[in-house]
């Protein structure tokens, strides 16, 4: 009788113990912009401030140049490396030590304006799948370090290789794995994650190419795919668009036409479960930045969008903001490039105001912290988020070289900050100082 209690108990023991080492894994910075898509993550602990030496530098190692930024799945590192002109390398390394555990090199022939890399894969247990600057779009087996499929997006959908080549990092939804072609026969398309097969494409977008990935929302408990199509000052035919697909079927939901931009790099970023923020840069005034908070809610079946803010004071054109508490935070592309802290309102509180800006550098928040990468020259600064002003608790470099330009994405996993330049990738210890 015991015996039979004791099997009884031995499921519920296993759950909890699976349950218990669910909760103690790390959290990954797995795909674009960290777990959530909106450049914050929470959970570990970082120094609170930094000597003059700055954190503790794990490793280094060379890169080709480019902007694409790394993702990270337990203790590995991926990134898709360029060899200038000639192929794409899916790199893995060790997060602890840097070492390179394997790599796959795929040919990729041709040539592109500020040339390399441009996106970060999206990695889970056992695939990563990424799109190269000429569209190769690949899904790789971690275990066999192998593709088991591989389209191209120019070919598949009518799309020309426009200056800056194709910047796709791709969005994973349950056994979905969508990305946007942007071109003539469909802008947005989902995959079956494991097979490559096509499941749904959506029309094709209204304006130029963009460079901008798809982001996922849950806008009246449904699902959508949101993405951003900017206008052409060559082609007035080819006009600006924020529009919503349902993630399931590639369904229209809703379009929103009030950004005007031209350029389209920064994503949409969720703010809740009604507000989406947009920050780009504005064609009615030449390179300008804009930010955008729109209101999206449903009435039966049909979706509304109301614009709750629009400002030409503050806005980005390669990074989205982050936000703390009821405030948000972003690296300004205007004159001059500074720091700004914005109310939910979209009022300005504050700009930095002085030397260093941060051109076009990433921003993360960590654990209630803002990590801030001046993309001018590589710097990365510990900021304290807060409506009161600009408050610096440390600031390190990492890069020597005048040909800087750290515009990629950062990634932080495990107390450590993945950070990239033109010419290397560097690993931090946000825990630990340097001695």
């Amino acid at each position: 009788m015991h015996h039979m209690r004791y099997l009884k108990i031995i499921p519920q023991l296993i759950l909890i113990l699976v349950l218990l080492q669910a909760c103690t894994q790390p959290t990954p910075w797995n795909q674009y912009l960290g777990p959530d898509r909106n450049a914050t993550i929470s959970g570990t602990e970082i120094l609170g401030s930094w000597s003059d030496k700055g954190p503790k530098v794990l490793w280094s190692l060379p890169l080709g140049e480019g902007f694409g930024g790394a993702a990270i799945y337990g203790d590995e590192v991926f990134i898709l490396d360029r060899k200038k002109g000639e192929s794409d390398i899916m790199r893995c390394l060790d997060l602890n030590t840097g070492e390179e555990i394997w790599n796959y090199s795929y040919e990729a022939k041709g040539e592109i304006s500020f040339p390399g890399s441009r996106t970060v894969p999206t990695v889970d247990k056992n695939y990563i799948w990424s799109v190269g600057p000429l569209g190769d779009f690949y899904c790789f087996d971690k275990e066999t370090r192998k593709p088991i499929w591989n389209h191209n997006l120019l070919e598949d959908f009518d799309r020309e290789l426009t200056t800056w080549g194709v910047s796709q990092s791709p969005l994973i939804l349950n056994d979905l794995v969508i990305v946007a072609p942007d071109g003539q026969k469909a802008g947005v398309a989902a995959y079956e994650k494991i097979t490559g097969k096509l499941v749904w494409k959506t029309r094709p977008l209204s304006g130029y190419p963009s460079h901008v990935s798809p982001t996922l929302a849950s806008f009246g408990g449904l699902d959508q795919v949101i993405m951003i199509s900017p206008f052409d000052r060559q082609d007035s035919t080819l006009t600006h668009e924020v529009v919503a697909f349902d993630a399931q079927s590639g369904k229209e939901l809703w379009q929103y036409l009030g950004l005007k931009s031209f350029l389209t790099v920064t994503p949409a970023v969720v703010i809740d479960n009604k507000r989406l923020m947009l920050t780009d840069c504005s064609y009615d005034k030449g390179y300008d930045p804009v930010s955008i908070m729109l209101e999206i809610t449903k009435t039966g079946e049909d979706f509304q969008v109301k614009e709750l803010f629009l400002t030409e004071e503050a806005g980005s054109k390669m990074h989205p903001a982050v936000q703390y508490e009821n405030h948000l935070y972003l690296n300004h592309s205007g004159n001059p490039n500074q720091m700004m802290c914005l109310t939910m309102d979209g009022e300005v509180v504050w700009e930095k105001g002085s030397a260093p800006g941060f051109e076009m550098g990433a921003m993360i928040l960590v654990n209630g912290l803002i990590i801030n990468q001046n993309g001018k020259n590589g710097d990365i600064h510990l900021i304290e988020p807060s409506p009161e002003g600009y408050k610096e608790l440390g600031k390190a470099s990492f890069f020597s070289s005048s040909k800087s330009q750290a515009w990629a994405p950062l990634a932080f996993s495990q107390g450590k900050l993945i950070v990239r330049d033109q010419e290397k990738m560097v690993c931090v210890d946000l825990q630990n100082l340097a001695e």
